[in-house]
């Protein structure tokens, strides 16, 4: 009986530890520099990854059939011509070797982030704590939900706190670049046309073929979008106006006042140094369509950037409703962004309190755009902006006392000089896959 019994207790502990999960989450998966990682910590990574990246990419899911029932090592992925496994595995390793190393390098100089860590994992639990609530989840019960069996919330707070101490040293490095007038001068001197913009016209004559046409459907649409590019042309020389051309040829007219250099045939033509005032040509849209454009000048960005906070809603009604709520209230920024968080729709800054800081000229739709560069608009400013994506309630920050391309060349210095010495600290260090990389995913 004693034989027995001491048979049922083995296996409990047995059955006990298989599902705490204890032996996977501890086992050794990686050694990043001078540290090694277990498969919880490489886990939370990987499920963070997947996670944000199925949620934002519905893309990926359809066109290239990433199916999220079945296991991603049976799945191609087109983009690493490999497996979707590998594919999130690698984005983990990768994540974590940065933040591994910033971390280890804080460590190693004595640098003191604590409070930014403190209030970074106060803030982290604190949006864990009110999304678990939402989704009617413990604590514990989100943490395994998001991040996967293995992680729990010693695992979860140790990467957090990893990341903060690795943020919070790069954010102190980023912070301690300063460059004077002369040296962001000589930046500008070196690539001008980085910091400076076209004003241009043009008309898009798209070709309009399906995927189902042939290759010679294709080329003989393409082919007529030309010609009516070129007709375009023709008309503007007898006197036309462009705008009129396109409305009576039915192609997409379009003013840019702020179009910087790219890659496209229209801006290369736009950006050369030999083009005047009155320049016209028909430029390629890839193989789907021409352009027909107009130059009219090119000239350094000497305007001033500007930072606005919004609310975006999808009724009138609604952002009416939020302007009083505002100016029923304390009239501050505080106040207003946390309304934005709130209630605004906008997946790109609601949760930071909808702000937009040092938007340049051609980066919002126009009505937008028409209300942050007035040039009476002062810091406090509030109002209601309708546009193609619903109706905006506005509130105005500051202007950025450095004109665009001042502030484009500073930030160009820094980013040189931050990406140098980021590099000084992570090229050439692997990660060694470990034993333990088989409990991942």
């Amino acid at each position: 009986y004693i034989a027995i019994a001491v048979i049922f207790v083995i296996v409990g502990i047995v059955v006990t530890v298989a599902n705490s999960k204890v032996i996977e989450r501890n086992a050794d998966a990686v050694t990043i520099g001078n540290e090694t990682y277990t498969a919880a910590d490489v886990s939370y990574f990987y499920n963070t990854i997947y996670n944000s990246f199925v949620s934002q990419n519905s893309y990926y899911l359809s066109v290239y059939g990433l199916d999220t029932s079945k296991s991603l090592k049976e799945q191609d992925c087109p983009i690493n011509g490999s497996t979707w496994y590998d594919y999130f595995r690698d984005q983990a390793l990768e994540s974590l070797k940065s933040y591994a190393l910033l971390a280890q390098k804080a460590e190693a100089e004595g640098f003191d982030g604590s409070e930014a860590v403190e209030q970074s994992v106060q803030d982290t639990f604190a949006d864990l704590d009110a999304a678990a609530a939402s989704a009617g989840y413990t604590r514990a019960q989100h943490i395994k939900a998001v991040c996967g069996p293995l992680v729990n919330e010693k695992v979860f707070e140790r990467n957090i706190r990893m990341m903060a101490l690795a943020q919070a040293y790069s954010n102190s490095y980023s912070d301690s670049l300063s460059y004077t007038s002369d040296e962001v001068q000589a930046a500008y001197d070196a690539d001008p046309k980085s910091y400076q913009s076209v004003d241009i016209e043009y008309i898009l004559f798209s070709s309009g073929a399906g995927s189902d046409a042939t290759d010679e459907e294709k080329a003989q649409l393409l082919d007529e979008a030309k010609q009516k590019a070129e007709t375009a042309l023709s008309r503007y020389a007898q006197g036309e106006a462009f705008d009129a051309i396109g409305e009576d040829m039915e192609g997409s007219y379009a003013h840019i006042g702020y179009a910087e250099n790219g890659a496209s045939d229209m801006l290369t033509w736009a950006f050369d140094d030999a083009r005047q005032e009155g320049d016209t040509t028909v430029a390629a849209y890839g193989e789907t369509g021409y352009y027909a454009v107009l130059f009219h000048s090119r000239s350094r960005n000497d305007y001033h950037t500007v930072s606005v906070r919004h609310i975006l809603v999808d009724s009138e009604e609604k952002a009416n409703e939020l302007l009083q709520q505002y100016n029923d209230g304390e009239k501050t920024e505080d106040a207003f962004a946390a309304l934005a968080v709130a209630n605004s729709t906008d997946p790109g800054s609601a949760s930071n309190g909808g702000l937009y800081s040092n938007i340049y000229k051609g980066e919002m739709v126009p009505s937008f755009e028409d209300w942050c560069f007035d040039p009476a608009r002062q810091s406090g400013d509030t109002g209601i902006v309708e546009s193609s994506n619903g109706y905006h309630v506005m509130y105005f920050v500051e202007t950025n006392p450095q004109p665009y391309w001042y502030y484009k060349a500073d930030l160009d210095l820094k980013n040189d000089a931050y990406d140098e010495w980021y590099a000084a600290i992570t090229d050439g260090v692997e990660a060694e896959q470990l034993s333990g990389m088989k409990y991942v995913g």
